[in-house]
């Protein structure tokens, strides 16, 4: 049986996370078919997620499971939990969900790894000092994507016009990032990736996978 996996994010550099929800279900030998609307193409498609929800649902089309990734910024994991659970019961009712709730940025999941910083700024044997929050200060940190800004900068090793150009790519540095996350590495101390892998395992076993 393939699970069909509805994945809403709150950006096209969030794609990666649908990588990793496919590698926890394979993991449990379960096959997955996720899709990822790209729904800014539709035209007006508000950005809050109960207009996400009611847009995919007037297309059509059958889930079991839909996975929604919301930062939890200021407002913290249980808030976003239940913002998540609310919408997901008025357009979705029928349908499993799984809440993906990095804290307080998805950007602070992706500090976790240096080497994977400096191969995404172009300079894989740089020794400059990135000066990255420890693992047990990551979620604490007030402004992840401005670190990750910065780290990336800093590794990159550029200066001038080079450097303002390397900056503006920072939507798809943060894309790469996120795809090349090894979800065996350090990422696994972190509480709320522990969470979001033990609720896509909790909700695969709730359709009995």
């Amino acid at each position: 049986m393939t699970i069909r996996i509805l994945f809403l994010g709150e950006g096209s550099s969030d794609d990666g996370i649908a990588d990793h929800i496919e590698t926890i279900a394979a993991d449990r030998g379960v096959e997955v078919s996720i899709t990822n609307p790209e729904l800014d193409r539709l035209g007006k498609v508000g950005h809050a997620l109960p207009d996400k929800l009611g847009t995919v649902r007037a297309l059509g089309g059958e889930y079991e499971l839909v996975a929604v990734h919301r930062d939890a910024d200021g407002m913290g994991r249980q808030a976003r939990m239940s913002e998540i659970e609310t919408a997901v019961r008025e357009h979705m009712p029928q349908v499993v969900h799984v809440p993906i709730i990095p804290v307080r940025m998805t950007e602070a999941w992706l500090l976790v790894d240096e080497s994977a910083i400096r191969r995404v700024a172009g300079n894989p044997n740089g020794r400059c000092r990135l000066g990255l929050p420890s693992l047990k200060q990551m979620e604490s940190v007030n402004d992840p994507k401005a670190e990750l800004k910065r780290a990336l900068a800093t590794a990159s090793e550029l200066t001038g016009r080079k450097l303002e150009r390397f900056n503006r790519r920072f939507s798809e540095n943060r894309r790469q990032l996120l795809q090349r996350l090894d979800s065996d590495g350090p990422i696994t101390t972190l509480p709320s990736w522990r969470a979001f892998v033990r609720d896509v395992e909790a909700a695969l076993e709730s359709l009995g996978c």
